[in-house]
């Protein structure tokens, strides 16, 4: 019979309350971050067509535009075309500060849950 490890156990069951935290204050925010990634994908539609690429082409450029990734493998010709860059970049950095400050909330919880877990079974030792 395997012998089960209880860190393993609680590192489990710590993920997983993470995962619902992060899911449940993602739903609380979800109109915001569905507006976001909305004016993500929009605007990279708009850049193709201003730049005269395939829509999968902008759209792929405005996710790692949004994300700062910026590989450089598709940049903007025109002015309207770098005035949306600079847009999809703003709105890039407000989403995944979004995501950052709802996993950041979600860990906090995920501490707290497990210190007070921790409480209760030292004091009926």
């Amino acid at each position: 019979m395997a012998n089960k490890n209880p860190a393993d156990v609680t590192s489990f069951k710590s993920f997983l309350t993470f995962a619902y935290h992060f899911v449940h204050y993602s739903h609380i925010l979800r109109g915001i971050l569905l507006s976001l990634i909305s004016l993500v994908v929009s605007g990279g539609l708009v850049f193709a067509r201003c730049e005269g690429i395939p829509y999968s082409q902008g759209i792929y450029f405005s996710l790692i535009t949004s994300s700062t990734v910026g590989f450089g493998d598709i940049t903007p010709k025109t002015g309207i075309g770098q005035c949306i860059s600079v847009f999809l970049a703003f709105i890039g950095t407000i989403y995944f500060g979004l995501i950052v400050a709802v996993a950041t909330r979600a860990f906090t919880e995920t501490i707290k849950e497990s210190l007070h877990g921790q409480g209760n079974s030292e004091s009926h030792n």
